[in-house]
C-alpha cells in the first residue's frame, strides 16, 4: 500500500461556494490524503460505528506552527472555546469562552494548560487548503462506498485540551470524525433508540431550537461501542446516533466533518415538520417514518407554514461567561475580571 501512487480524485463532485474572500485562503493542499476502508467495513458506513485509516496525521497542515497560524487568521466570531467540568453527566458546566483579541500563540497556549476545546467551525469557508482536503477526503469515500453520493459537506477543527470532555449529545448531520494528533476515547450509543433519545428531542435538534447535548446516565454505556482513537484514523457511525468523546493524556487534534445526502435532508425535513406539527397543533407521537405519502404531506405542509411566518427558526446558543487568558491556571477567567498578566502588572 505504501507504494501505491494517489492521484486527487475530488472532480467527482461539484464546487463547493468560494472560500471567503475575506478571510483569505492562504494554505495550499501540499500533500494528498489518503482514506483507507476495509471491504468488509464499506456497508458498516452511516449504517453502524466503524473505525478506519487516513493519513491526515502526516501532515504539516496540522503541526503547531500552521494551527497558529489558522488561528491567527479566522474570523473570532466562529471560533468557539468552551471549557467544561470532570463529570459526563453535568452537560450544564460547558462554558463559552470569549477569544476575541487572544493571539494564535496564546490559544494554543491556553488549550494546553487548560481544560477546553476550541471548535473552529466551517473552517473549509476560511482557507482553501482545507476545502480542497475535505474535497478529497469524501471523494475518495465515494469512490469506495457503494451508494454513497453527499451533495454538499463542511468540516469543524477541533483543538482539545488533556483530559477534555464532549458531552453526551446527537449531532442533526451524518458526520466523520478524523483523528490526527493526540488519543481519545469515543462512546457510539444506538441510533434512533428512545433509550438513548427520544423522538421530540431529535426533532428540536433537527430544528435548531436546541443545544445538541443530551440528558446522560453512566448505565447507558451498557449499550455503547468504545473506541480508542489513535492518529491516523477515522470513525463513523449512523446519522442521530448518540456520542461522546473524553481525551486521554495529550492534546487533541481532530477533524470533524459534515456531510448531506439527498437521504439525510428528508430525514432532517420529516423531524421538522413533525415537530411543528406537534408545538403548532398538540399532534404527538406523529410516525417517523421517511418513506411514503404521509412523509410527504407533512413536508410539504411544513414548507408552507415556514414561507408565511408560521414557523420562524429559532436558535439555540451558548452565552459566554469566561474569557480566555492564556496565563490563568486554566486558561479562562471569569467576565469582567482583568487577564492575569495585568494583576501581575499591578
Amino acid at each position: 500500500m505504501a507504494d501505491q501512487v494517489w492521484e486527487p480524485i475530488s472532480n467527482l463532485f461539484p464546487p463547493h461556494p468560494a472560500v471567503d474572500p475575506n478571510v483569505g485562503a492562504k494554505t495550499n493542499l501540499s500533500f494528498i490524503p489518503r482514506v483507507q476502508l476495509a471491504e468488509a467495513s464499506k456497508a458498516d458506513f452511516g449504517v453502524r460505528p466503524m473505525v478506519a485509516q487516513h493519513n491526515l496525521h502526516e501532515s504539516d497542515m496540522f503541526s503547531d506552527a500552521a494551527l497558529i497560524d489558522l488561528l491567527d487568521r479566522f474570523p473570532r466570531k466562529n471560533l468557539y472555546a468552551l471549557t467544561m467540568g470532570t463529570d459526563p453527566t453535568r452537560a450544564e458546566e460547558n462554558r463559552l469562552a470569549l477569544n476575541e483579541g487572544v493571539s494564535g500563540a496564546d490559544l494554543l497556549r491556553a488549550v494546553k494548560k487548560g481544560r477546553f476545546w476550541l471548535n473552529i467551525t466551517r473552517v473549509d469557508r476560511a482557507d482553501g487548503g482545507y476545502r480542497q482536503l475535505i474535497d478529497e477526503l469524501y471523494a475518495q469515500l465515494a469512490a469506495q462506498i457503494p451508494g454513497f453520493a453527499p451533495d454538499f459537506s463542511q468540516g469543524s477543527l477541533i483543538i482539545s485540551s488533556p483530559h477534555a470532555l464532549v458531552y453526551y449529545h446527537a449531532d442533526a448531520p451524518a458526520s466523520v470524525l478524523w483523528h490526527i494528533r493526540g488519543r481519545k476515547r469515543v462512546w457510539v450509543y444506538p441510533a434512533l433508540d428512545e433509550r438513548y433519545m427520544t423522538r421530540e428531542v431529535l426533532e428540536d435538534i433537527h430544528a435548531g431550537v436546541r443545544h445538541e447535548y443530551l440528558s446522560y446516565e453512566k448505565s447507558y454505556d451498557d449499550g455503547a461501542i468504545v473506541y480508542e482513537l489513535e492518529p491516523g484514523q477515522w470513525t463513523a457511525w449512523a446519522q442521530n446516533a448518540p456520542h461522546r468523546v473524553t481525551n486521554l493524556d495529550s492534546v487533541n487534534v481532530s477533524l470533524s466533518t459534515e456531510h448531506f445526502t439527498a437521504q439525510s435532508r428528508w430525514r432532517a425535513r420529516v423531524y421538522t415538520a413533525n415537530r411543528f406539527l406537534r408545538v403548532r397543533f398538540g399532534l404527538r407521537n406523529l410516525s417517523a417514518r421517511e418513506q411514503g405519502a404521509g412523509a410527504i404531506a407533512k413536508t410539504v405542509i411544513h414548507r408552507l407554514a415556514a414561507k408565511v411566518g408560521l414557523d420562524p427558526a429559532q436558535v439555540k446558543r451558548h452565552i459566554p461567561t469566561l474569557r480566555v487568558d492564556a496565563d490563568a491556571p486554566g486558561g479562562v477567567v471569569p467576565l469582567g475580571e482583568p487577564c492575569v498578566a495585568s494583576k501581575v502588572g499591578n
